[in-house]
């Protein structure tokens, strides 16, 4: 065998392999049924997912009320901004796979939640203006007597032995933290225990964050009790800065600093002269985003100053967009919303797919009785285009929608087309008496610059509908753009590889065609 038939076949079987290793936690996640909830979520990471207009759920449009708030065109971008980031968090809470959050235009964001059933929670959830609040946390022995009871309620045993609860602890710098992966588990078990969590105090856990090589959340237990909230912020007194002072561990690191409202500096000062020493929770939304060391009583009329030990700003800045856009910057509007029910989706696929399968169909059989045996290569490229391209979008993590397999189902006639000039053209050089060998050789020199010229002008149109448009015309245009890229390889060099194949021992051999 020559060696340019190894090279084929090494990339052909490198082709299945990597192919294989894509799709394989896709297919794991579609057909069994009995998935724990950390390996449905790890193999959600890594698999293909169906879109909202498939298995239904909700598409909303939110666009920020700016009207009458003196707000500059870079006021609103970052006010837009900030409330993408802020429901985000919002929509983890909702327990939604794969949401679609994103900045549309200037001032609006699309929001695609598939498989929601709760439309009221959702709309109340995303729609809120959201809470910033400044409390205590508990004590550390108060802390470790709230773990201790819930360890005993959920074990039955009061002598500490077993802990149901603090086996998921890791330390997290000087805090207690989980897992990211155990969140969902922790969450459930502190539900079971609720009743042993003072009435004065409740859990909550800060954002997910990396350290070191894993994925974790911290976990506080923070005094009900609130000492100021957002409203008593100084919106525009809020600045991250380089810190100023003499301490000499501080240097170089930097700080936030807050100015607030007069309603909020009275109560703020006493309670920091209270509490010095302690540590004050920022609460957004029920999550700790920061709980800074009180060092000593704040005077009223002064500017508080939370210290870090942030020695490059990225945790200042975002530190400070919390405390001044915590809550929603402006107010959302919802200026278009769609349902789809799970009933319509699956209708609406069945019917995509049965379209797809006819179409698939159809193609299969012309191609087997117009070109007989080259025929089936032609198919055989088919089934591999169709395979690459739910690879690849498997290990890009895309989104199946109605539009995608629209895509796919053009994918398909463009990939037949490409053999059908490449056959065409083998038969014009057999008809004009060349040896099978040259014919082939010919036919796909000649039709490989029209094939490229004609996949290229398609690929520039969809990615042209990429940058204009958004949601499902976007899932359209990167199912084409990836099965006309993966046509070029099965529907030319695949196939050529194949005829070479069969004429190398015998180069005049006839070709059924």
């Amino acid at each position: 065998m020559k060696r340019s038939l190894w090279i084929k076949l090494i990339l052909f079987v490198a082709f299945l392999v990597v192919g294989i290793v894509l799709l394989y936690p896709t297919i794991q996640l579609w057909t069994t049924p009995d998935l724990s909830e950390e390996e449905r979520i790890q193999l959600e990471k890594r698999s293909l997912h169906l879109g909202l207009d498939i298995v239904g759920g909700m598409h909303l449009v939110l666009e920020a009320d700016t009207a009458g708030r003196g707000f500059s065109a870079q006021d609103v971008a970052s006010a837009t901004d900030n409330a993408v980031r802020i429901i985000r968090k919002r929509v983890d809470d909702l327990g939604v796979s794969e949401p679609n959050i994103q900045k549309v235009g200037k001032n609006r964001i699309q929001v695609q939640l598939p498989g929601i059933a709760d439309r009221q929670r959702a709309l109340d959830i995303l729609g809120r203006t959201g809470l910033l609040e400044f409390r205590m946390l508990a004590d550390p022995a108060a802390e470790a007597n709230v773990f201790k009871s819930v360890n005993a309620f959920l074990s039955g045993d009061t002598t500490g032995g077993e802990k149901p609860l603090s086996r998921y602890f890791i330390a997290v710098e000087s805090d207690s933290g989980i897992l990211e992966r155990d969140y969902r588990e922790v969450k459930d078990l502190l539900l079971k225990a609720k009743s042993m969590i003072p009435s004065d105090a409740e859990i909550l856990f800060g954002p997910q964050e990396n350290v070191g090589n894993q994925s974790v959340r911290r976990i506080y237990v923070v005094k009900k009790q609130v000492t100021i909230t957002g409203g008593d912020i100084n919106d525009r007194e809020v600045q991250a800065k380089i810190y100023e002072g003499r301490e000499p561990g501080l240097a170089g690191s930097w700080t936030v600093e807050m100015g607030l409202k007069r309603s909020g500096q009275y109560r703020f000062s006493e309670v920091t002269g209270q509490n010095v020493g302690r540590r004050l929770a920022i609460v957004l939304d029920g999550v700790v985003m920061s709980a800074p060391v009180i060092k000593e009583r704040i005077p009223a009329g002064s500017k508080p100053v939370i210290t870090t030990q942030d020695r490059e700003g990225t945790e200042a800045r975002d530190l400070s967009n919390v405390i001044r856009h915590g809550a929603l910057p402006v107010p959302l509007r919802i200026a278009e919303e769609r349902t789809v029910s799970p009933t319509l989706g699956r209708d609406s696929v069945n019917a995509g797919l049965l379209g797809l399968l006819v179409g698939f169909a159809a193609v299969v059989l012309f191609m087997l009785i117009y070109y007989t045996g080259s025929g089936l290569i032609a198919v055989f490229a088919l089934i591999m285009n169709i395979f690459g391209l739910l690879a690849i979008l498997a290990g890009l993590r895309a989104t199946i929608t109605l539009p995608g397999i629209a895509g796919i189902a053009l994918t398909i006639g463009m990939a037949v087309d490409a053999n059908v000039l490449i056959f065409e053209r083998i038969r014009d050089e057999l008809k004009m008496g060349k040896f099978t060998r040259t014919a082939v050789e010919t036919g796909y020199h000649m039709a490989w610059a029209v094939i490229l010229d004609s996949n290229i002008t398609t690929i520039a149109t969809a990615v042209i509908l990429f940058i204009i448009n958004s949601g499902s015309v976007r899932g359209f245009a990167i199912t084409l753009t990836v099965g006309l890229l993966v046509n070029m390889v099965t529907a030319v060099y695949f196939t050529r590889g194949i005829f070479d194949l069969l004429l190398q021992k015998n180069p005049a051999r006839k070709l059924y065609i």
